[in-house]
């Protein structure tokens, strides 16, 4: 009987209903299953299929088998070479040298054995075709960055992040329950900063075993800063996937982060890239087939916080950087005056968006609002850190929009962002900047007034 598995993780934490899923979906005898667990690098894809072979071993008395398929690496294994060494796994020396030969060979030798077949790490739907069995009995479990829907019958399993809960006992399990215990406030930021990634927890733990001197809040606090370099394990998973970019997928992935606060629409991505918005929207298809951007609905996108903490170490030049966000400043300013006079703002500004904004009712005026207001002041901060930002249309916006405060605004985020404008354009003495930042902290200075006043005033 072949056994190619790798050991269970020790540590293994939660994901009880994933592994519910793909147990049942194994399961079946009468057919060929196959199931395929989907998600980001780092977020426990192979630890889970892993532990479900393990927990089926009764199911599959034929054998167990692990190919890693390397299908993000450079050179992604060859079905080719991989089906000579199943066959060798399953006891055979005279392997065919033709790739349809061994093929047809691979299906005979699993015909009427319980085997299952761990296929890590696939590329894509192609790469693992020629590996399923060809007869009930056996089954196949794939991991992969990118979607498996091209594969025919497959169940899709997508992995999301771990649960609070399931993030600190992973936590306590790497770097100590009573240290966990005892700074549990501290842990629960910790946890929070790696985005509760099961392999930036780990690694995580690690650096915190590795320095028991040390108080977890300190890892928190460089983590929540941006330094992504504090876990290398985390940064190396993510590489494989960046060097398999295009080149213009590779630059939009650095500068969408740029966008990035709790989400961003097709329409913001393409501003952000200066392209037309279906060329925009192939590119965030792209990278959210390779789990590198998540779609939280329709028109919606978004990063992990590991992911665009990478990206924007890798962020490109600064020029670039500049231009990026100024179109992105462009397109929301632009809706924002649309928003603005709709809602009879008395500092409306000048011009339109290019081809309407649909923006023309108090009703998406403040949708809109709603959904953008953080990627906004998120994008806004960004042009006050970044040297040589886009500061005229950062004070712009804030000053178009802080009159909507009693609707829809954050007044004491949006003042940060004011006095971070402020702050920018005093460093570069920029005196119109710094003058729009001024009216606009003046405007959130009454605004509180004004609501009160409306609150107050009899009907009618």
């Amino acid at each position: 009987m072949p056994y190619r598995l790798p050991q269970d993780t020790g540590d293994f934490t939660g994901r009880s209903s994933s592994v519910a899923e793909l147990a049942g979906a194994l399961t079946p005898a009468r057919s060929m299953p196959v199931a395929a667990v989907g998600g980001m690098g780092g977020i426990g894809k192979t630890a889970l299929a892993v532990h479900v072979a393990h927990i089926l071993r009764q199911r599959f008395r034929g054998g167990r088998l692990y190919v890693n398929l390397r299908g993000m690496a450079g050179r992604p294994a060859e079905p080719y070479a991989v089906l000579g060494g199943l066959l060798r796994a399953l006891g055979r020396r005279d392997i065919p040298y033709a790739a349809e030969e061994r093929a047809a060979l691979y299906r005979s030798e699993l015909a009427g054995r319980h085997v299952l077949v761990l296929l890590d790490d696939a590329r894509c739907p192609a790469q693992v075709g020629p590996l399923l069995p060809g007869a009930p009995g056996s089954a196949v479990l794939v991991t992969s960055r990118t979607t498996m829907a091209g594969l025919p019958g497959a169940r899709q399993v997508d992995l999301d992040v771990l649960e609070p809960d399931e993030a600190m006992a992973l936590l306590a399990s790497a770097a100590g329950a009573e240290r966990v215990a005892t700074e549990r406030g501290a842990a629960l930021d910790l946890v929070a900063a790696c985005g509760f990634l099961p392999l930036a927890i780990r690694g995580a733990g690690g650096w915190l075993t590795a320095r028991p001197d040390q108080g977890i809040g300190v890892l928190a606090r460089r983590l929540a800063c941006g330094r992504v370099e504090e876990l290398p394990a985390a940064a190396a998973c993510f590489r494989p996937g960046y060097d398999l970019l295009g080149r213009e997928e590779a630059r939009a992935f650095r500068l969408l982060a740029l966008a990035d606060g709790p989400g961003f629409s097709t329409g913001a991505a393409a501003a952000t890239l200066g392209l037309r918005r279906r060329h925009a929207d192939e590119l965030l298809q792209t990278l959210t087939d390779l789990s590198l951007l998540e779609c939280l609905a329709p028109d919606r996108y978004r990063f992990h916080d590991l992911l665009r903490l990478f990206a924007l170490s890798r962020a490109g030049r600064q020029g670039e950087r500049a231009c990026a966000l100024r179109g992105l400043l462009d397109h929301y300013l632009a809706i924002a005056r649309d928003a603005a006079r709709v809602l009879g703002a008395v500092h409306a500004g000048d011009g339109r968006t290019r081809g309407g904004s649909r923006v023309d009712t108090p009703e998406t005026a403040r949708t809109w609002l709603f959904v953008e207001q953080d990627a906004i002041l998120t994008a806004v901060e960004r042009a006050a850190e970044e040297p040589g930002g886009p500061l005229v249309q950062a004070a712009e916006l804030l000053l178009t929009v802080a009159q909507l405060l009693d609707r829809e605004w954050r007044s004491g985020r949006l003042r940060g962002a004011a006095l971070a404008v402020r702050a920018a354009a005093c460093r570069r003495d920029d005196a119109l900047s710094r003058a729009t930042a001024d009216r606009t902290l003046g405007v959130l200075r009454v605004a509180p007034a004004v609501r009160e006043s409306r609150r107050t005033d009899p009907p009618g």
